[in-house]
């Protein structure tokens, strides 16, 4: 549905929030609204046989929600909110959680025109605004998703800047370099020289007076690679040795980047692709993607139910909303960097159950009582009341059903550890067979932790079913647990 970033995407592209993009966006949800109005009311006449009060199509106007004093209210409260202003998170994540923010806003809007519609002697119909908010999530991410594609089209800019960075050094880096930052478009940004690990200094990447930023050696590429959020690599001719351009290309493949050279070998695991683009014969080895049938059903069985999910439970957004903001101060939604697949960082988005101002978790580790690369603590103190009620149920994790839609996660997979728990690369030095095993699947919001226990197991049992998982995955396997999974929230083990 999206073009770039778009739902399944391997990691969350930032969003363009030019002025045009806002206004667009704006005269779009306004449509959407309108259209929603309408759906609405065609949809209660649809269902007039199955309602206790059947109602005539020339009553129906009369007893619905009316749209001229809903739509300025709404305009009021986004403005208030901020809805189509510039925002510090920019991920397709967000842009989704804002469309559900913007659902909740109006759909409460709506409940209060009735209430005070009520007061004055004018019976509505309840039914109205019960279909109302699901028909209007639905329109308002229609909404969003023209809007990226027009905005796309007006300034050819909507695409997220690919980040490139050239590896090599020496006299001769300066005559790949040169041209290619003369015919850079908009769509791409050069951030820098990375240096092979034998050359010891910056000076190796400069020539003639033109000096090149180096962001580091290959030695810390994996590290490089998420700080600079980098797309594609260029690779100069014989800046690796055969046995380094094997050890590095297998990283950059895991990490999802693109690796160009003007020649540059290839294996079955990887896409080659030529084009001429920045003044360069460049041939692209990418990832391959997966042609398993199996995997293509999962992914569509992950984007189809995430979508269901989130508009059968909007109500339950909204009162868990309600309870986050007004027992504690501080943001409705935590996110965070989280490691996925290939040891790519992605944001992570829950329901915010701690305080903000709590002790950092360096003055608790001694409180640790997991082991390995997890911290859980059974009474932690950061977590609010509300907080404690929320992760019983699990209640806090349902906007990870935004990272399903957007490709970050799965449904069921290894639980996505925090940044800071794994190195640079994502990986582990201690359990290596580990890591590189579950970064070959996305992180998913249940899996065998969930339904075998929870925080009641060891760091070394959930070791082992992350590589159970891993090694017998099949959608049946998905499906089972997807079944058990609400009996284990229900009965709340391990869940602290």
């Amino acid at each position: 549905m999206f073009s770039k970033p778009k739902l399944g995407a391997h990691r969350t592209d930032e969003i363009s929030q030019t002025l045009c993009f806002r206004y667009v966006h704006l005269l779009f949800d306004l449509t959407a609204l309108a259209l929603a109005w309408r759906i609405t009311l065609e949809l209660r006449l649809l269902l007039n046989p199955y309602m206790p009060a059947a109602i005539p199509r020339e009553m129906m106007p009369a007893l619905a929600v009316r749209f001229t004093a809903l739509l300025p209210l709404w305009i009021l409260a986004s403005l208030w909110l901020n809805t189509y202003g510039e925002r510090s998170e920019r991920s397709i994540v967000a842009a989704l959680l804002r469309v559900m923010e913007s659902t909740l806003v109006v759909s409460m809007l709506a409940v209060v025109l009735t209430f005070f519609s009520r007061q004055f002697g004018l019976e509505l119909s309840r039914s109205f605004v019960l279909l109302f908010a699901p028909v209007c999530l639905i329109c308002l991410t229609v909404s969003l998703a023209l809007s990226i594609r027009v905005t796309n089209g007006i300034e050819g800019r909507w695409r997220q800047q690919t980040r490139l960075a050239v590896l090599g050094c020496g006299a001769n880096i300066a005559e790949l370099v040169r041209p290619m930052i003369g015919a850079l478009g908009n769509r791409v940004s050069f951030h820098g020289l990375i240096l092979p690990e034998r050359a010891t200094t910056a000076a190796e990447g400069s020539d003639a007076g033109m000096t090149f930023r180096v962001l580091g050696t290959t030695a810390q590429l994996a590290a490089l690679i998420n700080r600079e959020c980098l797309d594609r690599i260029i690779v100069a001719p014989g800046s690796l040795t055969e046995s380094e351009f094997e050890y590095y290309g297998e990283l950059m493949k895991r990490m999802g980047v693109t690796v160009s050279s003007p020649i540059l070998g290839a294996d079955s695991g990887v896409l080659v692709k030529y084009r001429v683009e920045s003044g360069m014969h460049l041939i692209d080895l990418e990832p391959a993607p997966s042609s398993s049938l199996e995997d293509i059903i999962k992914r569509a069985m992950d984007a189809a139910a995430a979508l269901a999910l989130i508009t059968l439970l909007l109500p339950l957004f909204a009162v868990l909303t309600c309870l986050v903001r007004l027992t504690s101060k501080g943001p409705i939604f935590f996110r965070s960097q989280r490691v996925g697949k290939g040891g790519r960082y992605f944001t992570f988005w829950k329901f915010r159950s701690m305080y903000v101002d709590g002790p950092p978790r360096t003055e608790l580790m001694e409180r640790n009582e997991a082991s390995g690369h997890v911290f859980k603590i059974r009474r932690d103190p950061r977590v609010t009341p509300v907080g404690r009620v929320m992760r019983r149920l699990s209640l806090d994790e349902l906007p990870q059903l935004f990272n399903v839609v957007a490709g970050d996660m799965s449904l069921v997979g290894p639980r996505p550890l925090p940044a800071e728990d794994l190195g640079l690369d994502g990986m582990s030095r201690t359990y290596a067979e580990w890591a590189q095993q579950r970064s070959l699947v996305r992180p998913g919001i249940t899996g065998l932790w969930q339904i075998r226990g929870r925080s009641d197991l060891s760091f070394a049992q959930m070791v082992e079913l992350d590589l159970e998982y891993v090694r017998n995955w099949s959608l049946s396997l998905d499906i089972s647990i997807l079944l058990e999974t609400p009996r284990a929230v229900f009965l709340g083990k391990g869940a602290y």
